[in-house]
């Protein structure tokens, strides 16, 4: 339908009739027919409740909103639809997850389209589900076979077409596996693989993988299945092989720390004139204008060197899970509180349970474990101390004996929360240890042991010196740790 002028108000005035013996009476625009001008064009005297303040309960008020994306919910293993869904948008930019039951779509499908607005009334709103939210709205609107749909056609502008909620890919770490609420990403495409159709439990399924990067160099694999795939890969070939591309994707499931892939709710947008996009593509630009040389990976090592000062006071947002850090630090004292050692996986090495009758990997399945080290170390060098944790065939490589051969050598319960002789004569060692901070929580873990003589020395740009004093004065041996005779290394091992 053609958007409603202003005009036609004016020429719905009363029409000139001549004096008569029998006038004629004059004619208005009936009120039936102001009630739908009005209803299309929103006006000012309609009381529209914004999202933000919808609550459980609320379902005799009447928002005007836009239906920025709609899509259709189902399990793609066997084809159960669970409903027609679509992410609202009002006035303030605030978002809300809206969905129609399977058997009300049928009502709704043609008046419900992407893009367009309307007021909505008697609707009911209640909690979200617990997977699968598009926003993180804590309500969630539900159209019913009652609710009135009204499309809406005068002043939209002030409505948003798009809403994302982009996370960082330093940031998607935390939500792998967790799909009670989907994630929007950012970043500029890298590569685009070809369309490929792989069968899955009997299905045949189109999948493309793709590859997009953030302005900070980090990579995240993307990969899209089915429509969105075809899709992707029809625009991407229209864009052409040197396009330089900046991509949304939203409704994505987090896969790994560096991957996602598509859902049902998942739907991609290629240079979207947004804010967010514009601002990264102006980025982008000064980037590709000034590009910085590539470092090899001694001079990268060089510049790694911190103190532990320095370890202590970093900025989370300067680095990821995966970033290795230098330090030269002196072993001054090794906790086993709880023990040095645990019952862990052979081959992914996470600590196992033991069901019944035997043990079982959480990721691996049922096998016989084995004894693998968890040393909660603490450190020194001349400009502070910290805990390190050291554990399984790094802290095998610095002991000099497996995990399973101190075991063996156990005689006495109380021998599981002292300190074997071969690790006790460690303390006062000194190391050049490569850490990183695993759960970006600021407790650091030895990832390897490094060969002085083959270290780089530090880069002009790191302060840390190889040379600096790691023994500081006075450090000397302790006497051989019991259970509870230092309370204040406390450390979450992550196992």
């Amino acid at each position: 339908s053609k958007p409603f002028q202003k005009k036609n108000l004016q020429q719905a005035s009363f029409v000139s009739a001549t004096r008569r013996r029998n006038p004629v009476k004059s004619t208005t625009t009936s009120v039936p027919e102001l009630q739908a001008i009005q209803a299309k064009m929103g006006s000012a005297g309609d009381e529209f409740t914004p999202l933000s303040q919808l609550e459980y309960g609320m379902d005799k008020c009447k928002v005007r909103v836009r239906v920025s994306r709609l899509w259709e919910s189902f399990n793609p293993k066997d084809d159960t639809l669970f409903g027609l869904d679509c992410l609202l948008i009002d006035d303030q930019g605030k978002t809300m997850q809206a969905r129609v039951e399977p058997g009300d779509i049928e009502r709704f499908e043609d008046l419900l389209v992407e893009g367009k607005v309307y007021a909505l009334s008697d609707f009911h709103v209640d909690s979200q589900r617990d997977y699968y939210m598009s926003c993180s709205n804590e309500w969630t609107m539900y159209i019913r076979r009652q609710t009135v749909v009204t499309e809406i056609e005068g002043d939209i502008d002030s409505i948003p077409l798009h809403s994302f909620e982009f996370v960082k890919f330093k940031d998607l770490r935390y939500r792998c596996d967790d799909n009670s609420l989907l994630t929007d990403v950012l970043g500029h495409i890298v590569y685009v693989g070809e369309l490929e159709e792989v069968s899955k439990k009997s299905r045949i399924i189109e999948i493309c993988n793709a590859r997009i990067r953030d302005l900070r160099g980090r990579a995240l694999s993307v990969t899209l299945f089915g429509d969105v795939a075809s899709g992707f890969t029809e625009d991407m070939l229209e864009k052409g092989q040197d396009a330089s591309v900046v991509a949304a994707f939203a409704g994505m499931s987090v896969t790994s720390s560096s991957s996602v892939c598509s859902t049902t709710s998942s739907m991609y947008y290629l240079d979207l004139e947004i804010p967010e996009v514009q601002e990264f593509r102006a980025n982008l630009l000064i980037q590709q204008a000034n590009p910085v040389p590539l470092k090899t990976p001694t001079q990268k090592l060089a510049e790694s060197w911190r103190t532990i000062e320095q370890l202590k006071s970093l900025d989370r947002e300067e680095y990821d899970e995966d970033t290795m850090f230098l330090c030269r630090v002196s072993l001054i004292d090794v906790d086993c509180t709880n023990g040095w050692c645990y019952l862990g996986c052979d081959t992914c090495q996470k600590s196992m349970s033991r069901a019944p009758r035997k043990y079982r990997c959480a990721r691996c399945g049922p096998m016989m474990p084995v004894q693998w080290y968890k040393l909660k170390a603490k450190v020194q060098d001349a400009t502070g101390a910290m805990n390190l944790m050291i554990f399984c065939e790094v802290a095998e490589e610095l002991v000099g004996v497996s995990a399973e051969e101190l075991v063996n050598k156990i005689e006495d319960d109380d021998e599981w929360y002292s300190l074997p002789d071969e690790i006790e004569d460690l303390i006062g060692s000194t190391h050049t240890f490569q850490v990183f901070d695993k759960h970006m929580d600021g407790s650091f873990s030895v990832r390897s042991i490094m060969d002085d003589a083959s270290v780089p020395a530090p880069a002009a740009a790191a302060s840390q010196c190889k040379e600096e004093k790691a023994d500081p004065e006075g450090s000397k041996k302790p006497n051989k740790r019991l259970r509870g005779d230092d309370d204040s290394i406390n450390l979450d091992l992550g196992l």
